[in-house]
């Protein structure tokens, strides 16, 4: 008797354990509508996840509002459960163009949309280099309604600037967050500071010194006292903007624009030269590496007489938008690893595909 009440206690303890299971399982299922559920590792940022599952990673500020449960976009963790909204539920939110523009046309391994090697998003969010004394903006945004930290698009703010300003209804304003010094990879003097670019303002309503706003994009989380400037359209660089013109010029990668240390294709980074260097929009430069390499049998190449190594070819990037002494590219080939500190030089259109660049 004793041992079929153990054999009974024993199967509903199992069978407890089995609903359990079954249980967590479809917690781990479940997701969107769609039963989307991406699974966090090391590494991981919104931005990819969007990048990943809808094809835009500036999708994020919407999936980060479909999982409330993550309380600050910039931190998540392995083993944390990121919901992925489906294409209507996007809709629903508020977004359009849920699916990337079809590409027309290809520069390198970048796909040029529309005729252009990067989207307005991509080229907007890039920011710039300025400097180091300068105040990146006319005003700010003193406060906002919301309770939450981190602002994204459709949230009202307030900014310091009224119609004692100029500021009209439906005026577009940038919202910048000015960056630590930018220190040069060599001779790691400051260059200037970056000028981060978190999105894009509307004013809805004027007051003589505070207006007014909604934010109708956010490319990175918006908070209260980011500055703001007027947002003036650049023209994005086409597959026909490429120069030919004939010019020396040798520079270095002095950062990507997010911060990544590993550097790909349709990556934005910053070189150090810029228009005093005669550095235009849509001007191509190959990427390579001198030096020693990280690798070198010493005994061998004393033997040889090895003193100096060739250079080899990382990828290839082009400039986008240039200041006095910077620029703001995109890279758009990639053969090796590019990182930080990887030196540049100008080549013309006209010269051969990639891999048979002359470094001479």
């Amino acid at each position: 008797m004793k041992r079929e009440l153990l054999m009974c206690s024993l199967s509903l303890f199992m069978g407890s354990l089995f609903f359990l299971y079954g249980m967590t399982g479809l917690a781990d299922t479940a997701a969107g509508s769609d039963g989307r559920l991406h699974n966090v590792i090391r590494g991981d940022t919104l931005w990819d996840v969007s990048h990943q599952y809808l094809e835009n990673p500036y999708f994020w500020p919407k999936v980060w509002q479909y999982n409330p449960h993550i309380q600050n976009p910039h931190l998540i963790y392995p083993g944390d459960k990121v919901r992925i909204p489906t294409r209507e539920e996007l809709a629903r939110m508020g977004v359009t163009g849920a699916a990337r523009p079809a590409a027309t046309g290809s520069v390198g391994a970048v796909q040029a949309v529309h005729g252009t090697l990067v989207e307005r998003d991509l080229f907007e969010s890039s920011g710039s280099i300025v400097g180091l004394e300068e105040v990146a903006g006319d005003g700010a945004i003193v406060s906002s309604w919301e309770e939450k930290v981190l602002l994204v698009e459709r949230d009202p703010v307030h900014v310091n600037l009224g119609s004692v300003d100029g500021v009209k209804i439906d005026d577009l304003f940038e919202v910048i967050r000015m960056g630590d010094p930018v220190i040069h990879p060599v001779t790691r003097k400051k260059i200037g500071r970056q000028a981060m670019v978190q999105g894009i303002l509307k004013i809805t309503a004027v007051e003589e010194k505070i207006s007014s706003a909604k934010i109708i994009k956010a490319y990175n989380a918006i908070e209260v006292g980011d500055r703001v400037r007027r947002y003036q359209q650049q023209p994005l660089v086409g597959v026909n903007d490429l120069s030919t013109e004939d010019k020396t010029i040798y520079g270095m990668i002095l950062k990507n624009t997010r911060g990544k240390a590993n550097l790909a294709v349709r990556d934005t980074v910053f070189i150090d030269v810029g228009t005093d260097d005669a550095v235009r929009a849509g001007d191509r430069f190959l990427i390579y590496r001198g030096g020693e390499p990280f690798q070198v049998s010493r005994p061998d190449a004393l033997a040889s007489g090895i003193t100096e190594f060739p250079p080899d070819v990382m990828g290839e990037l082009v400039v986008l938008k240039t200041a006095k002494n910077t620029a703001t590219a995109v890279i758009v080939e990639e053969l090796f690893e590019i990182t930080p500190g990887d030196r540049v030089k100008y080549v013309p259109q006209s010269i051969p595909p990639i891999k048979k660049y002359d470094l001479n």
